[in-house]
Parts: structure tokens; C-alpha cells; sequence
């Protein structure tokens, strides 16, 4: 049997043959050279390397003229080591066997720190840096992915709420119409008793006059309480008091029909296509947000002659909500709101301009990204463009936007006349 230390100096025997052929085994290029940078050593791969030319910051040479040059050698001694990326290629124009290396380069110093020569490894980083640039190309994909999923998701939530916000607006207005309906029932009952009552009251009036004047004393405490309650006044003012009260309730009436088909509820789901007046679906809008427009906004309305065109109308009214609410908050003061409609050939084109601030132009291309907005913190969540950019395309149709600043914006809205395919 073999005792340790036998095997120790077989071992000793043969580790620089081991060494030797593990280098010209090694699929990297290793040079050894003295520090004048003269090579005493080379294994095969850096053999196959030296033959090819080597490129760097645009220069094309030889190894020995890029690597082993006098001004490298004298860097990296100075530096005791170095590290740089090299082009090899078949020919000098680099237009063949394209690989990329990565140089290491090293003094070696003894014992006593003294340098004694320089070594050199190539390694070709090709594969590695192509992997490196798909996962970085996968990366960027997965980050896109990610951002489309997110805005889906975010599409679906509101549209969600919209979805809540309807049902919600449904229900009330069904609750609100049906008092609402009796109450105006009951106001033009009134109306015809009142009209009534004044006709008789005015015969008897007219009777009270035709009394001989011994029966006109009877006539004083009736005379008294007219007086006092002011029957020539009451007479005057009670049937107008009636008739801005059918006004008034015929308002409600119709703010309630207007939330109705903002929400679209009732026969028809949201979701539904159906053929529909986009008339109809602004003026309702414009009832809606109404309130909000009404202090500053002048609204001019250009509709032209449009036919019913086959869409989801309480989506398209989401669009209408999101364009006039903007047009509105981007006036300060006063300003003007213009809503034009015509017919182009086989699609209709609805126009919402405004004279407010206008949009910068290095924001105009992005307006419609999600969380997008110029608006100040908490004014807005950068999602009601993106959407209506989203109902509009569901639409098959497109939306533009002009806008100069300081002057105002303008949003074009084509839509077909019938749903495609």
C-alpha cells in the first residue's frame, strides 16, 4: 500500500504536466509574459485568439498592437492590474466571426512583492453577454406585460365603479320618479281645482256686487277677512305660484330621466350594443355635469344632422363626462365650451373644445397614458383619458386632440355608424 507521503511526491511529479495540459485544455485564451510585456507562455486558445484581428473604441489591429503594446504595458504595471473588453473578428472589417472577450490583466509579485512578470486571460463573454441582453429583452417584455396588465386591471376596476356608480344612479332615480310622479299628478290637479275655485270665487264676486245696498252690511265681515288675507294678491299670485311649481318638478323630472340615460338602465345592460342618438347621450351628459360647468362655462352646441349609430351608449357617455369635465376644469375664470356633431361618409365626428389653458406639447402624446395627469395633486387620477381613449377604440372609432397653449384644446371623437364585423 501506498503511504501518504509516496503519493505526495508522485503527485509533486507530475502537477506541472497536470498544470500544463489543463491550461491547453482551457477554452480561455492565457498568456504569461515578463514585464516588459515579452510573452514566455501561450496556451492554444490564446494561439487561436492572437491570429484574429481585435478591435476596441473603433480601432482595428493586431493583438500585439491593441493588447501588448508599450503604453498597455506600462498601465498596467503601474496599476498592477487591469480589466478590459476587446471585439475579435475574422477580418479586419470585423464582419465575420464577431465574439466579444473580456481581458483580465495581472502583475505577478513574489514573496516579497516584488513584480516578476504579467498574466493575461481571455475569456469569450459572447454567450454571456447575449444572455445578459435577453434577459434584459425579457425583462423590458415582462415590464410591458406587467404595465398592460396593470392598466386592464385598472380598466376593469373602474369600470367596475362606473358599472356600481350606474346601478347606484338606477336605483335612485327609480326611487326618485316615482314621488316625483305623483307629485306632478297631483300639482296639475291642483292647477284645474285652483283655476276652479278662482272661477267660482269670482262669480260669487260678481253676485256679491249685484245685492241690494240694505244686504251690502252683510257683505262686512267678508270684505274683512279679504282684506286680510290679501285675496286681491292671492287671487293674482297662486296660479303662478302652481305653474313654477309644475316647472320646477317637470325640471326634476327631467334631471331624473337624464340620470336614467346617463346610466343607461332599464331595458338595456351597459355592455349591450344597441343603436342609440349620441344626441341624446350629450345633452344628458351636459345635464349631468351641469352644475359643475354652469358658474364659468358658456356651452355652445353645433349639432348637426346625425342618424342613431349602433354603440354602448353609457360607455360613450362616460366619454362625453370625462372630455366636458375637463374642458371645464382647464377654465379658470370664464371661458367657452363648444360641442359641434357632423356626418363624415360612413362615421359621425363629435368636437368638445374649450378656451382654457391648453396642454403643453411635450404632454399632448401622453394624455391618454394611464395615471397621466397635469392636474395638481389630488385634481385627478390620470385614468378618465385613458379610459375614454380605451371606450373610443372598443368603438372601432379614434379620438384626436389639438391643443395650443394658453388658447385651448380641442377633442375630435370619430366613431363608425355601425359596429364592425
Amino acid at each position: 500500500m501506498t503511504s501518504p507521503n509516496d503519493q505526495n511526491e508522485q503527485l509533486a511529479a507530475v502537477a506541472p504536466a497536470l498544470r500544463m495540459s489543463a491550461l491547453e485544455t482551457l477554452a480561455d485564451g492565457v498568456w504569461v509574459a515578463d514585464l516588459a510585456g515579452e510573452i514566455l507562455y501561450r496556451n492554444f486558445a490564446a494561439s487561436v485568439m492572437e491570429q484574429m484581428y481585435w478591435s476596441r473604441s473603433g480601432r482595428v489591429c493586431t493583438m500585439e498592437e491593441v493588447v501588448f503594446n508599450e503604453e498597455a504595458i506600462i498601465r498596467l504595471r503601474s496599476q498592477g492590474q487591469d480589466a478590459r473588453e476587446y471585439h475579435l473578428s475574422g477580418d479586419a472589417t470585423l464582419g465575420s466571426d464577431l465574439c466579444t472577450v473580456g481581458m483580465q490583466m495581472l502583475v505577478l509579485k513574489d514573496a516579497e512583492n516584488e513584480p516578476y512578470g504579467l498574466a493575461f486571460h481571455a475569456r469569450d463573454v459572447t454567450r454571456e453577454w447575449q444572455r445578459e441582453q435577453a434577459l434584459q429583452d425579457r425583462h423590458i417584455e415582462l415590464e410591458q406585460a406587467y404595465a398592460r396588465v396593470k392598466e386592464t386591471q385598472t380598466q376593469l376596476l373602474q369600470s367596475e365603479k362606473m358599472a356600481s356608480i350606474g346601478q347606484l344612479a338606477a336605483g335612485v332615480a327609480h326611487e326618485i320618479n316615482n314621488p316625483i310622479g305623483y307629485v306632478h299628478s297631483n300639482l296639475s290637479t291642483l292647477q284645474t281645482y285652483s283655476r276652479d275655485l278662482l272661477v267660482l270665487l269670482a262669480a260669487y264676486e260678481r253676485l256679491c256686487e249685484q245685492l241690494p245696498a240694505e244686504s251690502q252690511s252683510l257683505l262686512a265681515p267678508i270684505k274683512e277677512l279679504k282684506a286680510r288675507v290679501d285675496f286681491a294678491y292671492l287671487q293674482q299670485d297662486l296660479p303662478q305660484l302652481v305653474e313654477e311649481s309644475r316647472e320646477g318638478i317637470e325640471r326634476v323630472r327631467k334631471i331624473v330621466m337624464d340620470l336614467r340615460d346617463f346610466s343607461h338602465t332599464g331595458e338595456l345592460e351597459s355592455e349591450q350594443w344597441t343603436s342609440a342618438d349620441v344626441h341624446r347621450g350629450l345633452q344628458s351628459t351636459l345635464n349631468i355635469v351641469w352644475n359643475e360647468l354652469k358658474y364659468k362655462v358658456e356651452v355652445r352646441k353645433d349639432f348637426g344632422v346625425l342618424p342613431p349609430i349602433e354603440c354602448m351608449p353609457s360607455q360613450l357617455n362616460q366619454v362625453f363626462l370625462n372630455l366636458l369635465v375637463n374642458a371645464g376644469q382647464a377654465i379658470a375664470e370664464r371661458g367657452l365650451v363648444s360641442i359641434m356633431t357632423r356626418r363624415i361618409d360612413d362615421e359621425i365626428c363629435i368636437s368638445i373644445s374649450d378656451t382654457g389653458a391648453g396642454i403643453a406639447p411635450e404632454h399632448v402624446a401622453r394624455i391618454f397614458d394611464p395615471f397621466f395627469t397635469t392636474k395638481p395633486i389630488g385634481k385627478g387620477t390620470g385614468l378618465g383619458l385613458s379610459l375614454s381613449y380605451g371606450i373610443v377604440q372598443k368603438h372601432n372609432g379614434r379620438i384626436e386632440v389639438q391643443s395650443v397653449l394658453g388658447e385651448g384644446t380641442t377633442f375630435r371623437i370619430y366613431l363608425p355608424l355601425r359596429r364592425a364585423g
